[in-house]
């Protein structure tokens, strides 16, 4: 501990490292306190805590998958098939990937159309649209799916 004794009383003083040790320690004790009482402020600990490997591996980063989606075109004929083809992120070589769309109910279905993930994470999925109008099509894998593709069939 660095301390200088004084010449005159005999006690000693604390200076440079010893006293920002103990000045953060007693900032520590009073944020407890302001966080959650003093119960919380003696009871906390003055060394780092310990971490178990179970929560050490729950920390690493999360990969977080991707779809993208294009349309050949954005207009076909009832009974005409489109090609929706894109690139996936984080998702295995070889994965299945399904073809949704948005029913007049509001709900999102799967349709018969489904296709696999590529080397270098490309697809492509031919899908034949029979209902006229507005169709809002996408692509699932698991709870990963792309933006929505706008098709319009007449």
């Amino acid at each position: 501990m660095n301390e200088k004794a004084t010449k005159k009383t005999g006690t000693t003083k604390k200076t440079g490292k010893g006293l920002r040790m103990r000045a953060a320690a007693v900032g520590a004790v009073c944020a407890a306190m302001l966080a959650g009482g003093a119960g919380a402020a003696t009871a906390a600990p003055l060394t780092a805590p310990t971490t178990h490997p179970a929560t050490v591996a729950a920390a690493t980063p999360v990969m977080h998958a991707s779809i993208t989606a294009h349309a050949n075109h954005t207009s076909v004929k009832s009974g005409s098939s489109v090609i929706i083809s894109g690139k996936v992120k984080d998702i295995k070589t070889g994965s299945k990937l399904t073809v949704s769309h948005l029913n007049s109910s509001g709900k999102w279905t799967a349709l018969h159309a489904s296709g696999t993930v590529k080397k270098h994470g490309v697809y492509a999925v031919h899908v034949k649209l029979s209902h006229k109008g507005a169709q809002q099509l996408r692509v699932v894998h698991g709870k990963t799916m792309s933006p929505i593709v706008h098709v319009n069939v007449t």
